[in-house]
């Protein structure tokens, strides 16, 4: 970089932009008499320059039509009288270059120049003193003759010359251009476009120098002379090359810094360690940079010490790029030119490795401290160099007992040498050996112990021994109680299921008459998660324990813990299905007993399935799965909480997971359109609410009635996922129509409702959306509703208060409790279908629904008739005076804009 080649020679510049002064080396700041490079940054050079020049011209003036000159055509040069801080002058001949918008300014010190003019015409002593006695090579050039005229003893003793002949050659020969070239460059000096050059130089002994030339035009007694000023590079181009390829070529990354903690260069590695490229860093602080805010002080603190002509040595962290840490050591110091410290050079080498490498040893150093089987390391000959903790608690030996004496401190006399024998060539041969071995210990005492011992091998060679070994002498005690864990759950106490499959194969290989009871508890998961794993242990703990207690003594029966919330039994010589049913009742009656944990009141429910040998299975596996299945269906009766196997049940659940595939793709290819069915008003037939249902694109799923692929979705869980976008539509729907105001209702199951997730989310969309929650109703059916009836109430009471209003749907199916309305503060019912089948005035469900009629009266309860299809129904229900309707008889469900056309008529 052009930066870089002038910061490193012995001129003075400076770096211009929008007219200050954004750069400078070290030369232009003690030229101007300041002390720091700091001072001068953002001063203008009008700043370091008198009032008018030379030639009575305003300094701004005439400056800035210069450096309109400079940038248009790129390069000038012209005189110059600056001022110094302390408000001396001095003129200066500037070169001023254009480069990418920046300017540089080369400046040189021409009064010294003129004042060995002036000596020279006075007297030739001066001369002397200042020309021919001067360290720096000068001599003048005839412009007309293009030979050198005089020279001083530097010039000669540089060149190899004496007087005489360094007068006779030509100045071409020296300065190895043409004559064409020599007149084009002395036209240059003398019309003040340039004054400086860096060339090569042939000295009269063939050696080329890389030389820095100042050159400048003078008259002398009316001849016109080029007066030239010369410094040796070559030492210095040398010195940086070393330096060049030294930084291209280390293996470890480098840094070059100058006094103002600024990236002059790096290399490769450093790139490779920190990511940055070099355009990215040079120039920058490197503490801004690469040094963690917390360590900042400390980068400048380093720099800062090895400028002091300090070496530093030093571990700490610094930062790459993408902000990631590195652990380095830190190797800093000066970079000395012309004896002044100019910079520093900073070395970093990642030591991340080798921290890892000695973090890891300590680590395993503790692990083995700490191991609960005793460690032994010894050298090749066996002698011993560490043991742990376990190996004095096991042996009773410290460390400074035995350490450097052999492991035959521990025989026992209980092995002959051929057992030793043995082991050591397996050692050599094998370089490991293992098996039981009788010790002593320190008091004398004789145990049994396993023993690995380990060869540790270096380079071939073994430098260690490492044996590890455990006492063996409560073995038989452990084995016995793994023989007891391996049979029994260690929760529960109960038999596990491994050893439950084990008896019933046992059984069935003797072909006994044998039943299986799969029981699988019904909300354990939301006991887990609303009271913690605690409690939901001592709920498991306390089933096993009612369990046990209802087939104490009884030898035709095993208890397991299947796994999870399943418990299964095996009954031995039952008498007949009757009778496994009524096991069955009795094992649900016994578990749904209330117990109390922490003021809880817990209720257990359960499903049972049962399968029986052999026409429900003839091996294990059959049998389990079928009890298995009969449970699932179970678990989805309402109203039979015990099933016994059959085949169909098998097609049934075929069928649900056909179900469950065909929504999952649904849901995910959004194969869907929510559709509004409206209830209508009987009084005056206006509609009065609306009840979103979902209409599926897939024909599969879609001819499946709406409460098949309902119950399947609850089952599976997916109706979560359904009522969220069925949720989303309509509350999208109505912020886009602020204005409408008919309730929609969304069907929910009681499963969702007291679930904390539900209500969370319900939450996060009403703040999302916006909306008004009146506006949405939760329609759920009253089927399982008492199982829950707690946290139904207390899900239901929360978003009451947020603002929803609540449908029973199915009111009149089974056992449906007229309580429960004012339980739940239910607002709107729905009567279930079947009750309107097949009725007559005559019939008992007309009374029931006359009885239904008067108590919703009473209790200001909206009572909705629903599925109506036909006109014989509807004047049933007008004769009931029901409330409200809905149904194909009066209107097909609508999409929103159909809605919106049907209320505007």
């Amino acid at each position: 970089m052009l930066y870089e080649a002038l910061n490193n020679i012995a001129i003075s510049f400076i770096v211009l932009e929008n007219d200050k002064i954004i750069d400078c080396n070290l030369n232009t700041v003690h030229l101007f008499g300041y002390e720091r490079r700091e001072e001068l940054l953002g001063l203008t050079p009008y700043d370091l320059s008198p009032y008018l020049q030379d030639d009575e011209e305003e300094s701004y003036v005439k400056g800035k039509a210069l450096v309109e000159r400079a940038y248009r055509e790129k390069a000038v040069s012209f005189k110059w009288r600056h001022s110094k801080k302390n408000g001396d002058t001095f003129l200066a001949f500037i070169n001023l270059i254009s480069i990418n918008g920046l300017l540089f300014a080369i400046i040189t010190n021409v009064d010294e120049l003129r004042e060995v003019e002036e000596r020279m015409k006075q007297t030739d002593e001066i001369y002397h003193l200042l020309f021919d006695e001067s360290q720096a090579i000068i001599y003048f050039i005839d412009i007309k003759t293009k030979r050198i005229t005089n020279a001083n003893k530097a010039a000669l003793n540089f060149y190899g010359y004496d007087l005489d002949t360094i007068k006779r050659i030509n100045y071409t020969e020296i300065c190895l251009i043409t004559e064409e070239e020599l007149t084009k460059n002395i036209e240059l000096v003398v019309m003040n476009k340039r004054n400086y050059f860096i060339t090569k130089h042939k000295c009269a002994n063939g050696e080329l120098r890389d030389v820095e030339m100042h050159a400048y035009a003078l008259t002398l007694k009316n001849r016109d002379y080029i007066v030239a000023m010369v410094y040796d590079l070559t030492e210095r181009i040398k010195q940086n090359l070393i330096i060049e390829s030294f930084l291209k070529n280390s293996p470890i990354p480098i840094v070059v810094l100058d006094s103002d903690f600024r990236a002059v260069d790096i290399n490769d590695k450093f790139t490779e360690l920190f990511q940055y490229t070099k355009e990215e860093i040079v120039g920058k602080r490197i503490d801004k940079l690469i040094a963690p805010i917390t360590l900042q002080e400390e980068a400048i603190e380093i720099a800062n010490e090895a400028l002091k002509s300090s070496f530093v040595q030093r571990r700490t962290i610094r930062k790459r790029k993408d902000d990631t840490l590195v652990n380095v050591e830190i190797v800093a110091f000066p970079i000395v030119y012309n004896e002044r410290i100019i910079g520093t050079y900073i070395h970093y080498i990642d030591i991340t490795e080798s921290l890892k490498h000695k973090t890891q040893l300590e680590l395993f150093q503790k692990v083995l401290e700490n191991n609960i089987e005793g460690v032994v390391i010894t050298d090749p000959e066996g002698n011993i160099e560490w043991i742990n903790h376990a190996f004095t608690k096991i042996t009773g030996y410290e460390l400074s007992e035995i350490k450097g004496k052999t492991m035959s401190i521990l025989r026992s006399n209980v092995h002959n040498e051929d057992f030793y024998n043995n082991m050591w060539n397996a050692l050599r041969c094998l370089h490991h050996w293992q098996g039981e071995i009788w010790n002593k210990n320190k008091n004398g005492e004789i145990y049994p112990e396993w023993l690995n011992i380990y060869a540790i091998k270096n380079d071939n060679h073994i430098t260690h021994y490492v044996g590890i070994f455990r006492d063996l002498s409560e073995t038989k005690y452990i084995d016995q109680k793994i023989r007891i864990l391996s049979q029994k759950d260690v929760l529960t106490g109960l038999y596990n299921r491994v050893y439950f499959i084990d008896n019933l194969e046992r059984v069935l290989a003797k072909e006994e008459n044998v039943a299986i009871l799969f029981m699988d508890l019904n909300h354990y998961k939301e006991i887990n998660d609303t009271l913690g794993h605690y409690a939901g242990d001592q709920y498991l703990i306390e089933i096993a324990h009612r369990l046990e207690d209802i087939f104490i003594d009884n030898n035709n029966v095993i208890i397991a813990r299947y796994g999870g919330d399943e418990f299964i039994v095996m009954i031995k010589n039952f008498a007949s299905k009757r009778q496994l049913a009524h096991i069955g009742r009795r094992i649900l009656a016994t578990i749904q007993k209330p117990f109390i944990y922490s003021g809880n009141y817990l209720i257990a429910t359960a499903s049972l399935g049962i399968a029986i040998f052999p026409k429900d299975g003839s091996t294990s596996d059959e049998l389990l799965q079928n009890a298995d299945i009969a449970m699932y269906v179970a678990k989805g009766k309402y109203d039979r909480k015990i099933m016994f196997y059959n085949p169909n049940m098998r097609k049934a659940i075929d069928e649900r997971f056909r179900i469950a595939n065909l929504l999952r793709s649904a849901i995910e290819e959004k194969a869907y359109e929510i559709t509004f069915e409206p209830i209508y008003d009987l009084k005056n037939h206006k509609i009065i609410s609306l009840e979103a249902k979902i209409k599926w694109h897939n024909r599969q799923l879609a001819s499946y009635s709406r409460q098949k692929y309902l119950d399947v979705a609850i089952r599976t869980g997916q109706v979560n996922q359904i009522s969220d976008f069925v949720f989303d539509d309509i509350c999208q729907k109505l912020t886009l129509n602020p204005t409408f105001s008919i309730p929609i209702s969304i069907n929910i199951s009681i499963e969702q409702l007291v679930q904390y997730a539900f209500l969370s989310q319900i939450k996060e969309k009403l703040h999302h959306y916006n909306i008004d929650p009146s506006l949405i109703e939760f329609e759920f059916t009253d089927n399982n509703i008492t199982e829950k009836t707690g946290r139904a109430q207390k899900a239901i009471n929360e978003l009451l208060k947020l603002g929803f209003n609540f449908t029973l749907d199915n009111f009149g199916q089974d056992n449906s409790s007229i309580a429960q309305l004012k339980h739940y503060n239910i607002k709107k019912i729905k009567l279930t279908k079947n009750i309107l089948k097949n009725i007559d005035k005559r019939s008992l469900n007309y009374e029931l629904i006359k009885l239904y009629r008067l108590i919703t009266k009473e209790m200001n309860i909206l009572f909705i008739a629903k599925g109506i299809t036909e006109e014989s129904e509807y004047k049933l229900i007008k004769d009931l005076k029901v409330d409200a309707a809905q149904g194909s008889f009066f209107s097909k469900p609508l999409t929103f804009e159909e809605v919106l056309k049907e209320l505007k008529r």
